[in-house]
C-alpha cells in the first residue's frame, strides 16, 4: 500500500486507497495521539471533502451543486485545498466534474460502501454519530463475543492478559494517550481472534469512531480525565473472556465507551 508520512507520524493513505473498508488495521502506524485522530480527524481536505459530500448527499443524483468556486467559498477553503478536496470526493463516488459550458461539480449516488466511509470519516466530534455508533456496536457485541469465544486460544487469553496490563501500567501512570492506545489495543486483539473480517473491520471503524469523538471533545476542553472506571471495565471484560462468560463479557464490552473518562466516576468524587 503506497501513502505519504504526516508531520504527526501518521502513514497517511493515498486517494486510490480510500475505497477500502473504512478501518483496516494495516493501515496505520501506532500514532503518538489518540487513535481516532489520523482515520476520521483527517487534513483540512479530509474535513472539506467531508463537507461536499454532505452537499452532495442532499441532492438529488445528478444535481449540479455548484462550481469549484461556488463550493470553494461556501466550504471557507484556498483554491489547492479545494482542488485535493474534490479529488477525494470524486474518488469516493459522491460527485462527479464536469468541464464546460453547463458543467461544474454534480451530485452522484455513491455505493453503499462509499456512504458507509464518508459516514466515518465525518463523524469526528459528532455526538449524534458517536451516539449512533454506540447503537450499532451494542447491536453487534453478541456476535463479536461469540465469535471471539469459539475460536480463543490459551495463547489469546495470555495476550489479553498482556495488554490489560499495558492497561494498568498506563492509568496508574495517569498517562491518558497511552491509557486509551492500551484499551484500544486490548480491543482490536479482541476482535482479531475471531475470523469474520467484516464484522473485526465494523467494529474497529465503530471503535475509531469513539476515540475521535473523545479526542475532539479533549482537544476544544481539555478536561480533566478520570480513568478509573474504563479501567475496571476492561478488567471485567478480559475476566470475563477468560471464565468464557459470554453475558458478562458482552456486558462489559457494551459498557466501553472512550468518553466516560471526561467524567468521574458515579457516585464517586474526583479521582
Amino acid at each position: 500500500m503506497s501513502g505519504t508520512d504526516s508531520d504527526e507520524g501518521f502513514l497517511v493513505p493515498e486517494v486510490e486507497d480510500f475505497e477500502g473498508p473504512a478501518y483496516s488495521r494495516e493501515m496505520w502506524r501506532r500514532p503518538t495521539a489518540l487513535p481516532g485522530k489520523a482515520s476520521i480527524g483527517g487534513s483540512r481536505a479530509e474535513q472539506a471533502a467531508g463537507q461536499i459530500a454532505r452537499l452532495a448527499a442532499s441532492a438529488p443524483a445528478g444535481e449540479r451543486i455548484g462550481s469549484k468556486d461556488d463550493l470553494r467559498k461556501i466550504c471557507g477553503f484556498s483554491v489547492g485545498t479545494m482542488n485535493e478536496a474534490i479529488k477525494l470526493a470524486q474518488a469516493r463516488g459522491v460527485i462527479t466534474s464536469r468541464p464546460g459550458p453547463g458543467g461544474g461539480i454534480f451530485a452522484c449516488d455513491p455505493s453503499p460502501l462509499s456512504r458507509m466511509n464518508g459516514w466515518f470519516r465525518a463523524a469526528a466530534g459528532d455526538h449524534a454519530a458517536f451516539a449512533e455508533a454506540v447503537q450499532i456496536r451494542d447491536a453487534i457485541a453478541p456476535l463479536l463475543i461469540d465469535e471471539a469465544l469459539r475460536q480463543m486460544t490459551l495463547a489469546d487469553q495470555e495476550a489479553l492478559a498482556e495488554r490489560l496490563w499495558e492497561v494498568r501500567r498506563a492509568r496508574n501512570s495517569e498517562a491518558v494517550t497511552d491509557f486509551v492506545w492500551a484499551c484500544w489495543e486490548l480491543h482490536a486483539y479482541l476482535a482479531g481472534i475471531g475470523k469474520g473480517l467484516l464484522l473485526d473491520t465494523l467494529y474497529l471503524s465503530i471503535m475509531d469512531v469513539g476515540t475521535s469523538y473523545l479526542w475532539a471533545v479533549i482537544e476544544a476542553t481539555a478536561p480533566n480525565v478520570h480513568l478509573g472506571g474504563l479501567a475496571q471495565v476492561m478488567e471485567d471484560l478480559v475476566a470475563a473472556l477468560e471464565r468464557r462468560d459470554s453475558g458478562a463479557a458482552i456486558d462489559a464490552l457494551r459498557r466501553t465507551d472512550p468518553s466516560m473518562i471526561l467524567r468521574p466516576p458515579t457516585g464517586s468524587g474526583t479521582e
